[in-house]
C-alpha cells in the first residue's frame, strides 16, 4: 500500500492511532479502517503526524494513541472469519458525503466507504481476498494479499436512511423497466 494513500485516509478523519501487534508490525488506525505499516521504523502516533507533515500547532485537533493489539485484532487468521466469495457490487451510491459500495454476502451486504478501499486497491498487491470479521458486534472487512493481512475496514451501518434511499432507487429502476436480450433464438450459436 502506498504511504500517501493511508495518509489521506488519516488526515479525512484527523485520527491516527499506532497500533503496534503480536509480531510487531505495525498499523495505523484512522477511526474506521487500519492499515499495515510497511517499510517504516517503528513509530509514535506523534512521529506519525510529524511524517505526515501536521505541524505543531493542529496536533491538538487530532485523535491521537498508541496501542498494543491486546484484542488480537490484527491476527491474521481469526476464529469465525468468514471469506466473502464474491466480489464487490460494482456499483456505488453516495450517501452523506460517502462514496458507498455494497459487498454481497449471504445474509444480506456489507456497505463500505470506496475511500476506504483506496489504499488497498491502489497498493501492489498479487492476491487480493476479502472476509468477514465480526468485533464486538461490529462486522469490518479484514483484507488480505494472499495469506497476509493488509488491512481491516469497518463497515458503513445500514440505517434506515441508507436503506431508504437503496429502497427508491430500486423502485425507480422498476418503473423504468429493463429490456434483456434474449440469446436462446439466435442464429450465432455455436451448436
Amino acid at each position: 500500500m502506498k504511504f500517501s494513500d493511508i495518509t489521506k485516509v488519516a488526515k479525512r478523519f484527523r485520527y491516527a492511532v499506532i497500533v503496534t501487534d503480536a509480531g510487531n508490525n505495525q498499523w495505523c488506525h484512522t477511526g474506521a479502517a487500519a492499515y499495515k505499516l510497511e517499510g517504516l521504523p517503528n513509530l509514535t502516533a506523534d512521529d506519525f503526524l510529524n511524517i505526515i507533515g501536521i505541524a505543531e500547532a493542529k496536533k491538538c485537533k487530532w485523535y491521537l494513541g498508541d496501542r498494543q493489539d491486546e484484542a488480537g485484532l490484527f491476527k491474521i487468521d481469526r476464529l469465525g472469519e468468514q471469506e466473502l466469495t464474491g466480489d464487490m457490487a460494482g456499483v456505488s451510491i453516495l450517501y452523506n458525503g460517502h462514496k458507498l459500495m455494497p459487498f454481497y454476502l449471504a445474509e444480506g451486504v456489507v456497505w463500505l466507504d470506496v475511500d476506504l478501499l483506496v489504499p488497498v486497491l491502489n497498493g501492489k498487491t498479487e492476491y487480493l481476498r476479502f472476509f468477514l470479521r465480526n468485533q464486538n458486534g461490529r462486522r469490518t472487512i479484514a483484507v488480505k494479499d494472499g495469506l497476509v493481512l493488509i488491512a481491516v475496514i469497518g463497515e458503513f451501518p445500514l440505517d434506515q436512511g441508507l436503506y431508504e434511499h437503496v429502497k427508491l432507487m430500486w423502485q425507480q429502476c422498476q418503473i423504468q423497466g429493463v429490456e434483456v436480450e434474449s440469446h436462446e433464438d439466435s442464429d450465432d450459436d455455436a451448436d
